[in-house]
């Protein structure tokens, strides 16, 4: 039981941290800019729904069509890179 408990606090420090790495990633330039792209594909808000409803058919195919330019693949290598750095 006491393991449970001093356990609890790192926890909750790994949780924090992660959540400020999120944060920080969705600020970066390359995350606003690959959004940038995504949108004018259209269709990002419903690929979204679809995806969080167990059907990510329409959010991959929007991926794929993405990364098949140059500048859309660079921003994924950078921001996965990114977020494999920051422990994500």
């Amino acid at each position: 039981m006491n393991e449970n408990r001093s356990q609890m606090p790192q926890d909750a420090i790994k949780k924090a941290q992660g959540s400020a790495a999120v944060r920080k990633l969705l600020a970066s330039e390359d995350t606003k800019r690959m959004m940038q792209l995504l949108e004018q594909q259209g269709g990002v808000q419903e690929a979204a729904r679809s995806a969080a409803g167990g059907d990510p058919s329409q959010i991959m195919k929007m991926m794929k069509t993405l990364m098949s330019s140059e500048e859309g693949a660079r921003l994924v290598e950078r921001i996965s890179g990114q977020a494999e750095r920051s422990g994500l």
